[in-house]
């Protein structure tokens, strides 16, 4: 089997992509619990006390 020339980076850039897609589709399908747990942190009642020296 002769080794192409542009077979790394057809590998590094096809990867790329693939990953961008897996992503993509992991943040479709659970973006939504993801934005709740974001707002549940913003709207926490803790209050925060900060020290005065």
């Amino acid at each position: 089997m002769e080794k192409k020339k542009g077979m790394i980076p057809s590998i590094i850039f096809g990867s790329i992509i693939l990953l961008s897609i897996l992503a993509l589709t992991f943040f479709i399908l659970n973006g939504e619990s993801i934005l709740e747990g974001i707002k549940d942190g913003f709207t926490d009642n803790v209050s925060i006390s900060v020290k005065e020296k």
